[in-house]
């Protein structure tokens, strides 16, 4: 078994343990959270041995604040995202309140769309633009929902397994995008579904010496890529008051937090690392945080990133 899927069976257990609330939905979830991860390392290898890749990072883009998808090519994904949702769509059978209109979804991703259409659908599924996707799709019995829940997870699971190497959990908190200010995703462009603190670690000149630990990072729930961001700073609408970025914790769990911005309302629920061990899945947590997500919208806070767990 992989790391990532003993990451991923890991955190379900103790969430399970630490949520029962929540342990119908974390069933419901598992297998389709599992066939991603299999998705990706299936891709992962494919990618390597046709030597397919993200294009090199522009610098004067990146400081620009130009995400990396935001001028590249889409289309040439498609293939890979039509096969991704054909091998999900046994998961989603199993469970058919996930996907309704099954056949549908089905007959849209295998039929040979051109490469204008695939653009602009993948852009879409990037976007979170639920109402454009079902609008180019113009297939009858669509259901917008089910069409935007396997464009999601299938996209996610093909950026994934190109943006393996840019996931910071590691102890020494690698920086990938150190040109990188904004608050949205550096890959895709989208607003993260997360924050993390970082865990302190040994200093390599001095063992008994621990530093670092509770830089923020943000992490893309599309994508998958994390980046690290300042505290003070809002990501969704970029404040910079004093005091504008306030956080709120779980009664249960002094390990997460809310952290939301006073002057646009939005918000992402976060977790701080110092206090957990092994490193979760990500994904999970920011699922299994949704008890959060209700606190916050009894405050009347909106999602930076609005998923199909956060909308009230």
């Amino acid at each position: 078994m992989s790391e990532a899927l003993k990451r991923l069976q890991q955190t379900l257990q103790k969430q399970r343990e630490e949520k029962p609330v929540l342990k119908d939905l974390f069933d419901t979830f598992e297998p389709l959270w599992t066939a991603r991860i299999q998705e990706q390392q299936r891709l992962e290898a494919l990618f390597a041995e046709q030597g397919l890749s993200l294009p090199p990072r522009n610098e004067k883009l990146a400081s620009d604040g130009v995400s990396l998808l935001a001028v590249t090519d889409l289309a040439w994904l498609w293939p890979h995202v039509a096969e991704c949702c054909r091998h999900f769509l046994p998961v989603f059978a199993a469970n058919p309140r996930l996907l309704p209109g099954q056949e549908a979804v089905a007959a849209f991703f295998a039929r040979d769309w051109d490469a204008s259409f695939r653009q602009d659908f993948l852009r879409a599924v990037i976007d979170a633009d639920t109402d454009g996707l079902v609008r180019l799709s113009g297939l009858e019995g669509m259901d917008a929902a089910s069409l935007a829940l396997a464009g999601e997870f299938s996209l996610s699971a093909v950026l994934r397994a190109l943006t393996v190497n840019l996931v910071s959990t590691e102890d020494e908190e690698k920086n990938h995008w150190p040109l990188w200010s904004q608050g949205n995703c550096p890959v895709c462009g989208r607003l993260p579904v997360m924050d993390w603190l970082g865990k302190g670690y040994e200093d390599k000149n001095n063992p008994f010496l621990v530093t670092g630990g509770g830089r923020k990072f943000l992490h893309c729930g599309l994508c998958g890529a994390d980046w690290r961001f300042r505290r003070a700073i809002c990501p969704a609408c970029g404040a910079d008051k004093k005091g504008c970025m306030e956080t709120f914790y779980a009664s249960t769990n002094q390990a997460e937090h809310v952290s939301w911005c006073s002057e646009c309302k939005k918000y992402c629920v976060g977790l701080n690392l110092r206090a957990i061990s092994p490193v979760p899945d990500m994904d999970v947590m920011a699922f299994a945080m949704m008890p959060l997500d209700m606190l916050a919208a009894e405050r009347e806070l909106t999602p930076m990133c609005s998923t199909p767990w956060n909308q009230f």
